[in-house]
């Protein structure tokens, strides 16, 4: 009996989840994000003036979409925005290494696929279709476009993807980049990995309590196997 963590987690999984960016590929490779970020801080001066502290420290968009949401117009307004920008970035997006393969062998495996992702469904999907997946994922679970206070770390969007495909918590597992993600996934009762794929995350992801790490998606697709 397999005492590695990784391979003993999805020797139970039936149901892997996946994150959009960073497992999956990098989105932001070609249009980054601090590029938007900065294209949708001018979008809110044009309508609203001078920026409250709260958007004016924005780091990213989904950051901006959150200190937003008091403001239900604007937060439309710049969430529409960003699905367009979305919707260009996933042009220039760069695949994972290991990451279609190891989506591959989750299906042959007989185990189903869903992302879960902030990022907007469309986008999600225009991507899938790009690089031929759409045929191996059951289904794409993105944010809320009329609430962003829903996205991860809050596991509303984990809990829809799990009802939209009628499993149980107990027979998933939910891979991710930040450790919000693992905040998520702990919040709906599900098995995490944490992608390490930068310096220091793989102490972040254990401080976060997920259940195990890899630093290369290529080590998801030797364990599944």
């Amino acid at each position: 009996m397999t005492t590695d963590p990784l391979t003993k987690i999805l020797s139970l999984a039936r149901v892997v989840l996946f994150d959009f960016d960073g497992p999956i590929c990098s989105v932001f490779d070609g249009y980054p994000a601090p590029q938007i970020t900065r294209e949708l801080l001018d979008l809110t001066r044009q309508l609203r003036g001078e920026l409250v502290p709260a958007l004016a420290q924005a780091t990213s968009p989904h950051e901006l979409l959150l200190a937003a949401a008091g403001d239900p117009d604007l937060a439309q307004q710049l969430e529409v925005a960003l699905q367009k920008a979305e919707l260009k970035a996933i042009e220039t997006a760069r695949p994972t290494p290991g990451a279609a393969e190891s989506i591959a062998a989750c299906v042959a495996t007989g185990r189903l696929v869903a992302v879960v992702s902030n990022n907007y469904a469309e986008a999600v999907t225009e991507y899938l279709t790009k690089v031929g997946l759409t045929e191996e994922v059951s289904h794409v679970e993105g944010r809320n476009p009329s609430d962003p206070t829903l996205m991860k770390p809050d596991p509303h969007l984990i809990e829809r993807a799990l009802g939209a495909l009628h499993v149980a918590p107990s027979s998933c597992v939910f891979i991710g980049d930040q450790t919000t993600d693992i905040e998520a996934g702990r919040a709906a009762g599900v098995s995490t990995i944490g992608y390490a794929n930068k310096p220091g995350k793989v102490e972040a992801f254990q401080d976060a309590g997920c259940d195990a790490v890899l630093t290369t998606m290529h080590d998801l697709l030797t364990a599944i196997r």
